[in-house]
């Protein structure tokens, strides 16, 4: 879950194919901390599979764009957003809508 991670995987698209990847540690114990933190990384987009509906208007407020319930291999979940089709069912999480 979102609110409870450990690490953030950020992605920084560059040219072409080429995208820069760096894992962080979440400092933040509070969710009003992990969103700031989150912010001031940068992060312009989130996908996770869960997050709370609190963190989720949090990031919101924040103008974090999140795209939740989702699941799979890391690689094809960054293709498939790159690509526009990660709204595919095999995406998605039993039970997320």
């Amino acid at each position: 879950m979102l609110d409870t991670c450990t690490r953030l995987c950020l992605l920084e698209p560059g040219s072409g194919e080429g995208i820069r990847r760096k894992t962080l540690i979440v400092r933040g114990n509070t969710s009003f901390e992990r969103a700031e933190e989150i912010k001031k990384l940068g992060v312009c987009v989130v996908i996770c599979s869960a997050v709370s509906n609190v963190f989720y208007n949090l990031l919101k407020e924040r103008y974090v764009d999140m795209v939740c319930g989702i699941t799979g291999d890391i690689n094809e979940v960054i293709a498939a957003y790159r690509g526009g089709t990660l709204g595919q069912a095999r995406f998605r999480m039993p039970g997320a809508e």
